[in-house]
């Protein structure tokens, strides 16, 4: 058990400096590599949205880091702000769903960008994102309930901690520093989930700015300042300030006794974690029962309550943005079902005709019955059937291995601005990055 004594961040700092100077365990240094490919992929086939941002980020003076996929060379504050937005600007990167919480692109381009200006080694690289997407799951599956009910989102609230601990360990931080750039980023944690509902642009830039503020707290660390030592448990602390209550301070956090990298997931589309199962749902009818956009007059999905409840995924419109559609159980499986597929493209056809015919045709259900994740999908058609289809998901059904996330990324390669050839590279590189002398092949790698 953990002993109250000791404060959480402390805790949690010792930790993830420990991993920092350790041998990764097998599984865990594969996870890490299933993570990486698939979270750089993402970014690779986001390079359709993202303006003005990258023109901003482009004109800051020249650095020691690169934005991915363009090869722009900034500070690393600059490039994981970059980076962290690119890679989650599809909405498909990886997912730690206790925690609700886009892990990677928190703490892979924190670490990144920290490893091309420090020269880092490959392995560096891997134990600096491990430590981090361990501070920030362990938080997060504690509080993310709360905090989402209090209107925060999961994913820069934790991640900020998360990449504040990845950039601790490629610094090369002791434990107490650690624990005090984990304190630091506390204070810079924040973003909401108002960007859902009201369908807006600024969750591209969560998890950027989770990140910058990682490094940056991570270099006041470095440079002597201290955080509040009691900031996670305290009076006034985060868990009190995002969670409403100190839940579970004094429970045994489990740092090592299990890996909750393992438990990451990923997307196979670019929408929400919750709209994963309709879709599929729907393109299985598609594939299967002779189903076109236009016979179908009512289509009624079934969520989870707690899925369904979640700000955004219920939204009818109307659309300027795919802040709202990746969101929008709705308009994703009218889009899937119009399209044949889902895209980022096709999140983007706001006011498209048929779309938002079936849109207005759709009903999204809480199901008590079914689990997080899962879903069952009903199509009345215009000739007298009604069609049915459900996906319940199991911990494979989105947690794939190596494989499974290399043939995704071959299914992103019609959105990315890379022939198969380059992404193929990419794969290589990823596969061998344990053993890379810095970081520059892996980022070469991305360019376009």
């Amino acid at each position: 058990m953990t002993d109250v004594t000791i404060p959480v961040g402390q805790v949690l700092g010792s930790f993830a400096a420990e991993i920092g100077s350790s041998e990764l365990q097998p599984e865990v240094a594969q996870k890490f590599r299933t993570n990486l490919l698939h979270n750089l992929a993402c970014a690779m086939g986001a390079h359709s949205v993202g303006e003005p941002m990258w023109t901003i980020v482009r004109g800051q003076p020249t650095g020691p880091a690169t934005v991915l996929c363009d090869g722009a060379r900034v500070s690393a504050e600059y490039a994981a702000l970059a980076n962290g937005s690119l890679m989650h600007a599809r909405a498909q990167d990886d997912t730690h769903f206790p925690a609700k919480t886009h892990v990677g692109s928190a703490v892979v381009p924190a670490a990144l960008a920290l490893a091309e200006e420090t020269g880092a080694d490959g392995a560096t690289l891997a134990r600096a994102v491990v430590a981090g997407a361990e501070v920030a799951a362990a938080v997060g599956e504690r509080l993310a309930a709360n905090t989402t009910a209090l209107g925060f989102r999961s994913s820069p609230v934790f991640g900020t901690l998360g990449a504040a601990a990845a950039s601790s360990v490629v610094l090369g931080l002791d434990a107490d520093q650690t624990a005090a750039a984990i304190a630091i980023a506390s204070s810079s944690s924040g973003g909401l989930n108002q960007t859902w509902i009201d369908g807006s642009a600024e969750y591209r830039l969560h998890l950027g700015m989770a990140a910058s503020n990682g490094v940056i707290a991570a270099r006041m660390a470095a440079g002597g300042l201290k955080g509040a030592p009691n900031w996670y448990e305290g009076a006034a602390g985060f868990a009190r300030a995002f969670g409403g209550e100190g839940d579970g301070v004094g429970s045994d956090w489990e740092l090592g006794d299990r890996w909750r990298i393992m438990d990451v997931t990923y997307k196979s589309y670019p929408v929400c974690a919750i709209t994963q199962s309709p879709v599929q749902i729907v393109l299985d009818m598609l594939a299967k029962d002779d189903l076109s956009a236009d016979q179908a007059t009512a289509i009624r999905c079934y969520l989870n309550p707690a899925d369904r409840s979640y700000p955004g995924t219920v939204n009818s419109g109307p659309f300027g943005d795919v802040g709202a559609t990746l969101m929008s159980a709705e308009f994703c499986v009218a889009m899937t079902l119009k399209n044949g597929e889902a895209t980022l493209a096709g999140l983007q056809e706001f006011d498209d005709e048929t779309i938002m015919r079936l849109v207005g045709v759709t009903e999204v259900i809480g199901d008590e019955t079914l689990v997080n994740l899962a879903a069952r999908v009903e199509v009345d058609t215009s000739d007298g059937r009604t069609l049915v289809g459900e996906i319940i998901p199991d911990a494979s059904t989105y947690g794939w291995d190596w494989a499974g996330v290399v043939e995704n990324a071959g299914a992103m390669l019609p959105e990315m601005a890379v022939d198969a050839a380059r992404l193929n590279q990419l794969v290589q590189v990823v596969d061998g990055v344990l053993e890379l002398e810095n970081v520059k092949p892996l980022v070469a790698a991305t360019l376009n």
